[in-house]
C-alpha cells in the first residue's frame, strides 16, 4: 500500500500556493504521515531512505533541516501508534539536527524545526520538563519569524497554543483569530501547513461548542488529507481534548493573557 502511495504522490502531488515545496523525493514521506497511509515501521523505513538521499544530495543547513523534518515525521508516525518511546527518541533526534543547524547558520527553517520537535517532546515528557522547556517553543518560533516573516509554520505554532492548551491557559477566541490571520495574511504555507491551520480552526470551533462552524473548516482539512485520522476522529465525534499540562497547546503557559 505504501509503495502505491509513494508512486501516486510523486506523480500527482499538488503544490498549493505559498511556500516552496520540499523536493519531490521528500513529499511521499510527508504525505504518508499526514495522510496516514502506512504503519510506523513502514514510514520509518521510508524515512531512512529519504535521509540517505538527503545526505547524498544536500549539505549544510539545508541537509540538517531536512534530516530534522524526517525525524519529526517518523516520530509522529510512532506517536500515532502510541509507541511513545520511539516517538520521543526520534523527536529528540529531530531537535538535535535543528539545533546543530542554527548553531552553524541561523535560519527560519532551523528555528521552526527546533520549535516543532520540542513542542512534541512536551507532550511526552514529565511535567517538570515541560515547565522548564515549554516556553522555548514560542521563543524559537518567533526567532524563525525574525529570519523570515512569511514563515506560516512558525506563525501556526505561536497561534496553536491558544487553541490546544487546557483551561485556564487556553484562549480559543484568540486562537481562532490568529489562525484566520494566517490564512488571510501574506504567509507562505506548504500543504501540511494548510491542513494544520484548517484542522485547528475546526478543532477550536468544536472546543467552543460552535458546531455549525466546525464542518466547513473540517471539510477544508479533509480536502488536503482525506485519510488523516485526527480529522476523521473530529468528524466522527472522537476528538480528544486534554486537560494535561503536557497537552500540545500548553507550551507557553507563562505568557497567558
Amino acid at each position: 500500500m505504501l509503495k502505491t502511495v509513494v508512486i501516486l504522490a510523486l506523480c500527482f502531488n499538488t503544490v498549493l500556493p505559498g511556500a516552496e515545496e520540499a523536493p519531490d523525493w521528500f513529499i511521499p514521506l510527508r504525505d504518508a504521515v499526514y495522510g496516514r497511509t502506512g504503519g510506523a515501521a513502514d514510514i520509518a523505513r521510508l524515512g531512512i531512505e529519504v535521509e540517505d538521499r538527503a545526505k547524498r544530495e544536500l549539505s549544510g543547513t539545508k541537509l540538517l533541516n531536512t534530516l530534522s523534518y524526517c525525524e519529526y515525521l517518523i516520530a509522529k508516525a510512532y506517536k500515532t501508534e502510541e509507541n511513545n518511546e520511539q516517538a520521543e527518541r526520534h523527536f529528540q533526534r529531530g531537535f538535535d539536527y535543528a539545533d546543530s543547524s542554527v548553531k552553524d547558520t541561523p535560519t527560519s527553517g532551523g528555528y521552526h524545526m527546533m520549535a516543532e520537535n520540542i513542542s512534541q517532546l512536551c507532550t511526552l515528557r514529565p511535567t517538570s520538563w515541560v515547565l522548564a522547556n515549554g516556553l522555548k517553543v514560542e521563543r524559537y518560533a518567533k526567532k524563525g519569524l525574525e529570519y523570515d516573516k512569511r514563515n506560516g509554520a512558525c506563525a501556526y505554532l505561536i497561534a496553536s497554543r491558544w487553541v490546544y492548551a487546557p483551561a485556564p491557559f487556553s484562549n480559543v477566541k484568540k486562537g481562532l483569530s490568529e489562525m484566520k490571520k494566517i490564512i488571510s495574511g501574506s504567509y507562505d504555507l506548504r500543504k501540511e501547513d494548510y491542513f494544520n491551520v484548517y484542522y485547528s480552526i475546526a478543532y477550536a470551533y468544536n472546543r467552543n461548542k460552535q458546531a455549525d462552524e466546525v464542518n466547513p473548516w473540517l471539510e477544508k482539512a479533509l480536502s488536503v488529507y482525506p485519510e488523516n485520522k485526527d480529522a476523521l476522529d473530529l468528524r466522527d465525534g472522537r476528538a480528544y481534548i486534554s486537560d494535561s499540562l503536557n497537552s500540545a497547546g500548553l507550551l507557553n503557559a507563562g505568557n497567558t493573557e
